[in-house]
């Protein structure tokens, strides 16, 4: 009998079609896998042409795209601080050492509106929640960071907002703490850029944002996928062919 034919028999049809179909899902995910990879890039290429462009200059409410679309696009602003409404975002970690980013209001220079910055971070232990004068800085003319897109609760909605002004919060959740601002807040916040004129330990001290341009491991499962289905046919065929061989044998 042939191979092919012995695969469809009678006896053997139904655990053809089990390996077949087990086949075909590995195979399916390694494709899905590609897939990802390819989204990946584009993502990549996407925040290298932000990264390449040049800076955003931001002059009030008009902002040239959404919030989401301004993700990590270098961005310059100027203005005056508002020391008195600014708040932490606690559960902040820098070298293990627990802390928080300060992030402050800036009142944009000739506009009735005003952007979130997140000045840096500072150890938990450097004085109380809400007294963090000795922080207080004259901004650089402008200021330059990334642009950050609010940031909401795990499931995507909005933070609780409290019945009272609080100045600790979990998250840059700018729809939140509009709440509690009596100026309108711009969509999106920035990020300090780390200034190497400024000393390492010098507070508050400038967080970094973290760009990842690598394709993470996709190809390298993708690859696994089709060899566990490549693998599972040859073991397939090889048992059956056994089985078949041992059964004409012993006829």
């Amino acid at each position: 009998m042939s191979t092919v034919r012995l695969f469809f028999s009678r006896r053997y049809w139904w655990q053809t079609l089990i390996v077949l179909l087990a086949m075909a899902v590995m195979a399916g995910l390694g494709q899905w896998q590609l897939a990802r990879l390819d989204q990946r890039r584009a993502a990549n290429a996407e925040l290298l042409v932000k990264l390449q462009s040049d800076p955003l200059v931001i002059i009030g409410t008009d902002l040239p795209d959404s919030p989401d679309a301004l993700e990590d696009r270098m961005a310059v602003v100027m203005g005056e601080y508002d020391f008195a409404r600014q708040i932490a975002v606690q559960g902040q970690f820098s070298e293990d050492t627990p802390g928080y980013w300060l992030v402050t209001p800036l009142q944009i220079e000739g506009s009735n509106s005003t952007i979130l910055v997140n000045r840096g971070w500072i150890p938990a232990a450097e004085g109380e929640q809400g007294d963090w004068s000795a922080f207080d800085e004259t901004p650089s003319q402008p200021v330059s960071g990334y642009l950050q897109h609010s940031r909401k609760m795990p499931d995507g909605s909005t933070s609780i907002i409290p019945a009272d002004v609080v100045k600790g919060w979990w998250r840059v959740d700018i729809e939140a703490i509009q709440s509690q601002m009596p100026y309108p807040l711009l969509p999106v916040a920035l990020q300090v850029a780390p200034d190497e004129s400024r000393g390492r330990d010098e507070l508050p001290r400038r967080v970094a944002v973290d760009f990842d341009l690598s394709e993470g491991s996709h190809m390298i499962y993708a690859i696994q996928w089709f060899a566990f289905a490549l693998i599972a046919g040859t073991v397939y065929v090889v048992l059956l062919r056994r089985r078949a061989t041992g059964a004409t044998d012993g006829n």
